[in-house]
């Protein structure tokens, strides 16, 4: 039976993911953030499309959306299903997890179309781990810093949980079913900075200002 949670955790999750909290932030403003910047509903466009007024509730909301749950999979877990072994645990909440990253790249309520998932990505990895995720966090940080580009800070945060819950599952310090979320989180924001690739060969990469 621990399949049912397994596949719950993942409609959970991308529906969860799904919420389009960008396009109601700045829609409050009267802004339709689809029609601004990159068209994407995360913080960096909620930002560009209506200050911070509207990017601090996006990233919040885009953060919480994963973390939500992944600690709803690991509370139903514990309190229907006792017998559940901890590798099929970690495999629930980290498919709720990635689910909820593929939800925000790909909103069912926006016609599939969303982000690009770094602060999904890095919020989830941290409610699944603290330990990869402060890693995750801190890469993303540094890297945003450095180049200013919010995609390859995006990118950077996909790659480090993949590569840190690979290793730290080899290690045996992390359950394997970890390496689920990086692997699906890697491949839905690989594919959705398609565009973010091309800009960044042809020196067109848009750069985060203050204003």
């Amino acid at each position: 039976m621990d399949w049912l949670l397994i596949v719950a955790g993942a409609l959970l999750g991308y529906l969860l993911g799904s919420v389009p909290v960008g396009v109601l932030a700045t829609a409050v403003y009267g802004v339709d953030i689809r029609k601004v910047g990159s068209g994407r509903t995360g913080g960096t466009n909620a930002w560009r499309a209506a200050g911070l007024k509207a990017a601090i509730p996006t990233v919040l909301g885009d953060a919480l959306k994963g973390v939500a749950a992944v600690l709803l999979i690991r509370y139903c877990a514990g309190a229907f299903f006792p017998h559940m072994d901890e590798i099929a645990v970690a495999a629930a909440a980290s498919l709720a997890g990635a689910a909820a990253v593929v939800g925000h790249n790909w909103s069912l309520f926006l016609g599939f179309k969303g982000g690009a998932g770094g602060i999904t990505t890095a919020a989830t990895i941290l409610a699944i781990s603290p330990l990869i995720g402060t890693i995750v966090c801190l890469v993303g940080i540094l890297l945003i810093w450095w180049s200013r580009m919010a995609s390859i800070g995006t990118y950077s945060v996909s790659a480090s949980a993949l590569a840190c819950a690979t290793v730290f599952a080899i290690a045996g310090q992390t359950p394997w079913p970890y390496i689920i979320f990086g692997l699906i989180a890697y491949l839905a924001v690989t594919l959705s900075l398609s565009r973010n690739r091309q800009a960044l060969k042809d020196g067109e990469e848009r750069v985060i200002t203050l204003w």
